[in-house]
């Protein structure tokens, strides 16, 4: 059985006025970074292939893949 394709973007939100497009990699990166409050609080939300087709990461989902 194939494995879905990886998502190639994916947005970090720390902040709902602020979310930041990039690459996956770019936003665990950028995940790590921040302070323990705001690591808790973000979300991330990993863009597929096809249109409208996303998951979203709570902060212990993310600190799996980072």
């Amino acid at each position: 059985m194939d494995s879905p394709p990886s998502p190639a973007t994916a947005q970090l939100v720390a902040s709902i006025h602020q979310p930041v497009r990039a690459s996956v990699r770019e936003c665990l990166d950028r995940w790590l970074r921040l302070d323990a409050a705001a690591r808790e609080s973000a979300y991330l939300v990993l863009e597929g292939p096809e249109p409208n087709l996303r998951r979203t990461l709570n902060a212990s989902e993310i600190a799996k893949l980072a």
